[in-house]
């Protein structure tokens, strides 16, 4: 009977982070049509994507502090309701700044869910299979990012954008009401107090600043990927938008299988310096691949960043999550901790791609983005990774 409440309680988190994935993406993937309406070009992609990215770092740590006192079980409910609800009424906007507000409350829905999801996984899993638990929910994510991209590409050309933003809020908020229903409650000591000295011990650690400076430099250059290669493909290489969003839909589908593929990689190895830095180089021949203008060299690195994707995140939340030393309470804030910081690289680096597209073409902008993440992702090299963590 334990299994398989187990089994619904995981199948209920990796509906819910599915989901969330679809309305983190899909705006992005039909913002051609969003832009028709609100007579908007790359710079207003930018505005979107950076607005949501603000609400998603400003309540990484806040997040992280409410589930120890409260529960991940709890935060991940009420973050998965709230971003759910924000893409349903954003299909109701009437005014571009209706629509980048929304965004920015969809942002504080997914972190407070994002850090309190990956806890429950892990202890659903176990420790010894910490890292496929991970990696099994980072592939979740990653299916949901290939639904948004594509599947959520053809319903706007279908339905229109519209009512394609609206389902996903519903699917969203179902995904909310599952996690209520299906996951065990939250076990909670009743003397348990949030103390300042447990805070700095877990906020000073210095294996996890690294760990979110790294993540910082990689979203820097992956987010352009995600956010910038369909509209590229269809504004610079005059795809259609059905084409576009396959091409698109690449990188979080490689994710898909190389999250746990990887995760068990790490079970084995528990060399998580050598794994993110790889990855990260990984995504510099990218952004350049990229640069070459043409279909096939784009089809090439999509692939390549999806792999490199998969690995560079699920290795650093388990690693993040053995290293913390503080009180089993904390794990939440350990991940919101490393996750904090590589959200700001979604509000600066897309505007900055933006205006660099603008100014200099598409080709250019690649090749520095390329430049700028090789030396974002050297932070790793500065300290060794700590040993016997697990």
């Amino acid at each position: 009977m334990r299994k398989l409440h187990n089994y619904r309680a995981v199948c209920s988190i990796i509906f819910s982070r599915t989901v969330y994935a679809v309305n983190w993406y899909n705006v992005a993937a039909i913002f051609v049509f969003i832009a028709g309406d609100f007579g908007q070009n790359v710079s207003g992609l930018g505005l979107v994507t950076a607005s949501m990215y603000i609400g998603l770092g400003i309540f990484q740590i806040p997040g992280g502090i409410i589930a120890a006192k409260y529960g991940p079980r709890k935060v991940a409910f009420y973050g998965m309701l709230i971003s759910s609800a924000a893409s349903l009424f954003t299909a109701f906007a009437s005014e571009f700044y209706q629509l980048i507000l929304l965004r920015f409350f969809v942002g504080v829905g997914l972190a407070l869910f994002f850090a309190s999801g990956v806890t429950l996984i892990a202890k659903l899993f176990g420790r010894k299979s910490g890292g496929l638990g991970v990696g099994v929910f980072n592939g979740a994510f990653y299916m949901g990012a290939g639904l948004g991209i594509f599947a959520w590409t053809v319903l706007a050309e279908l339905v229109g954008w519209r009512p394609s933003l609206a389902s996903s809020g519903v699917l969203g908020i179902l995904g909310a009401f599952l996690l209520l229903v299906y996951v065990p409650k939250d076990e909670l000591r009743e003397d348990f107090v949030v103390k300042l000295a447990d805070l700095r011990k877990v906020l000073s650690n210095k294996w996890s600043s690294i760990l979110s400076l790294e993540l910082f430099g990689f979203v820097s250059g992956s987010i352009l990927i995600t956010t910038f290669t369909v509209f590229y493909l269809e504004q610079s290489l005059k795809l259609s938008p059905v084409f576009a969003g396959i091409i698109g839909s690449l990188t979080p589908l490689c994710a898909v299988i190389a999250s746990p593929l990887m995760g068990m990689l790490y079970d084995r190895l528990r060399r998580a310096r050598l794994l993110v830095f790889s990855s990260g180089l990984g995504l510099v021949v990218s952004l350049a691949l990229v640069a070459v203008g043409n279909v096939y060299s784009t089809i090439l690195a999509t692939i390549i960043v999806g792999v490199c994707t998969g690995c560079v995140f699920t290795v650093s939340y388990q690693s993040a999550l053995e290293a913390q030393s503080a009180s089993v309470e904390y794990e939440t804030l350990a991940i919101s901790w490393v996750n904090c910081i590589q959200m700001f690289a979604g509000f600066w680096s897309p505007l900055a791609f933006s205006l660099l597209v603008i100014s200099f073409g598409y080709a250019i902008s690649w090749l520095v983005a390329s430049g700028y993440t090789l030396l974002l992702i050297s932070v790793v090299l500065l300290v060794k990774e700590p040993r016997g963590v697990s």
